[in-house]
């Protein structure tokens, strides 16, 4: 059995670490981003830093690693067309990969810091594309426009300074509670509290003054760049668009590819539509299962159903986390199409995370409590610990607690402030808590019988409610709502735990030790005689059933000898067995001096 316990806690470690892997990643990116930026540091001195300490470095950086994106995407795209092959080869996928890192080091020049975070990877890349076309479309209508250097902004203590006749504004970085740099506070990963980044304001305006600007010129939008955010925006597949698409006709690119349906090119809606319905049958039927592993009576069953549940949802986890990575990082979905995908995504992942970590306590709960017994027919049944409904209890508690950590840490990637989540879960906990008001005594008043030690499980006891008069029975159980009594015409009888600790409990089981005092007259024996009677004696009280400690003692008074015996009953020993014990305890000194006289009047005779 000890063999088995020991086998069972390597797997139960592994279930535990592989949920919490699953449940935590999403909610670790930004430790996941900063440890990736950490291993990448070499690459990075390298290149240009974006953003810079002053407006002309920052937008020089910005200008110069973007063009370098562009140019190693839209090469590697074209080499890729040249090939006659289907697929593109892994030097043209590495090229594409390096143009992606610097995209992703282009968009460290906007503050996100007023996003949420969850909106991070969908403003980013689309917002600094078409972000890089307005910058060159303003600077080509104002080439006299001189950028500030470091020299300019020490000399002036420049905090801010915006293009002229333009909306776009870059100011000195700042310290942001959102912020996820390296530096507590601060809004990108690669900067400083020196550098110069596009402000929030800015990064709000972009897609309405693109729109505005080189919506339906395509001419103007082909000249400063535009084609690149367009390209990314309605083609599939990242940044490297599969090549059958490419090779499409032009007539069918025209409808497939360039006319805009509801934001979004018509193949894009053709790919994310089948396995959207796809995703979703799947999770459905992930549920439906885990409905019926809830409609399974666990009685006399192990912990095997508990953990069937927990591996129910690791894989409806990953599926939202594969549906949210296929919409908006593979098909490139943008807008307020990206922003829907990616806050039910979010929202789904909050809500199954929060069920997850309660399935996993309890899953973990019910494991420590069970305990495996082999019949001797070789059947094996499964057997509650004593303690229990305690420890179920307590692992419990402790799911609920995770699952309101992960709601807390879930609504703060969504945008919402404390006060927000205060303020929205204060009406529905005032509801829950009216509703469950006396669940909850019965739970704290459990906890309080825990603690005290009043009765525990295979206690009898007489239990006084002021509703049910008195009940007579043995503890079976105790739960986290309730007791189970086994009475005395074999039914088995429940009470709530406040029933329970506003009643007057007596446990016939805990007892104070019974002192052991008797008293035996002896007939006239022999000096060898009372030494072997007192020998004799001693053992007989060693070997006495419901004995604690007693010892037996030879007293001489006028009238004749005495056997003399004191000493105390085992505490455990109940009020209806000790009469008795006494009496067979009596009969069995008894016997021995008796068994003693005949023995002596035997050798006198001879």
């Amino acid at each position: 059995m000890r063999q088995w316990q020991m086998g069972r806690l390597p797997r139960l470690l592994t279930a535990l670490a592989l949920s919490t892997v699953l449940l935590l990643g999403p909610l670790m990116e930004p430790v996941l981003a900063r440890v990736a930026s950490s291993l990448s540091v070499v690459h990075q001195q390298a290149l240009r830093q974006v953003p810079g300490p002053s407006p002309r470095q920052t937008i020089d950086n910005f200008l110069a690693t973007t063009e370098q994106a562009h140019d190693l995407i839209h090469g590697a795209i074209r080499e890729g067309l040249a090939d006659p092959g289907w697929f593109y080869s892994p030097a043209q996928r590495h090229q594409v990969d390096e143009g992606q890192r610097l995209l992703d080091q282009a968009t460290e020049a906007l503050n996100l810091s007023e996003l949420p975070q969850a909106l991070h990877p969908i403003t980013g890349v689309g917002s600094m594309l078409m972000l890089r076309s307005l910058l060159l479309y303003d600077l080509a209508n104002h080439p006299t426009v001189v950028l500030p250097g470091p020299d300019e902004v020490a000399s002036k203590k420049l905090m801010s300074w915006t293009i002229p006749e333009s909306p776009m504004t870059l100011a000195l970085n700042q310290s942001s509670p959102q912020g996820q740099g390296e530096l507590p506070g601060l809004p990108c990963q690669q900067c400083s509290e020196q550098d110069f980044l596009f402000s929030p304001r800015t990064v709000a305006q972009v897609d309405s003054d693109f729109t505005q600007i080189f919506g339906g010129n395509h001419p103007l939008r082909h000249r400063f760049g535009g084609d690149l955010y367009v390209t990314w925006s309605l083609l599939p597949g990242g940044a490297l668009p599969p090549k059958w698409i490419l090779r499409l006709p032009s007539s069918w690119r025209h409808v497939f590819v360039e006319t805009v349906y509801g934001g979004q090119s018509l193949v894009q809606w053709l790919i994310l539509v089948p396995v959207s319905v796809l995703a979703l049958v799947l999770a459905v039927a992930a549920i439906i299962s885990l409905r019926h592993q809830f409609r399974i009576s666990t009685t006399g069953l192990g912990p095997k159903t508990y953990w069937v549940r927990v591996g129910l949802l690791v894989p409806v986890l990953a599926l939202i986390a594969l549906w949210r990575w296929f919409s908006v990082d593979w098909v490139n979905l943008t807008g307020d199409r990206a922003l829907f995908v990616v806050v039910v995504a979010r929202v789904l992942h909050i809500l199954v995370a929060m069920l997850l970590v309660y399935l996993l306590s309890e899953a973990v709960g019910q494991s420590l409590i069970r305990k495996r017994k082999r019949q001797t027919d070789g059947t094996v049944t499964w057997l509650r610990r004593k303690g229990a409904g305690q420890l179920l209890t307590l692992t419990r508690v402790f799911g609920i607690a995770l699952a309101i950590t992960v709601f807390i840490d879930g609504a703060r990637s969504l945008g919402l402030t404390s006060v927000t989540i205060l303020a929205l879960s204060s009406v529905p906990a005032l509801a829950i808590s009216l509703g469950t008001q006396q669940l909850i005594r019965d739970i704290s008043d459990g906890f309080s019988m825990f603690l005290d030690g009043q009765i525990k499980v295979g206690d009898k006891c007489t239990i006084g409610t002021p509703k049910s008069g008195q009940i007579d029975g043995k503890v079976l159980s105790m739960g986290m709502r309730s007791i189970s009594l086994k009475l005395k015409n074999g039914s088995h009888l429940v009470i709530p735990n406040s029933q329970v600790a506003g009643s007057v409990v007596t446990n016939h089981s805990v007892r104070s030790s019974e002192p052991l005092d008797l008293r035996l007259s002896l007939p006239k024996l022999e000096t060898d005689a009372l030494a072997q009677l007192k020998s004799r004696a001693d053992a007989l009280l060693f070997e006495a059933e419901g004995v604690d400690s007693a010892e037996a003692h030879l007293d001489h008074a006028q009238e004749g000898w005495w056997l003399q015996v004191k000493g105390s009953w085992l505490p455990g020993l109940s009020s209806s067995d000790l009469p008795h014990r006494r009496d067979d305890l009596f009969l069995a000194l008894h016997g021995l001096i008796a068994s003693l006289e005949v023995g002596e009047t035997t050798a006198a005779s001879l």
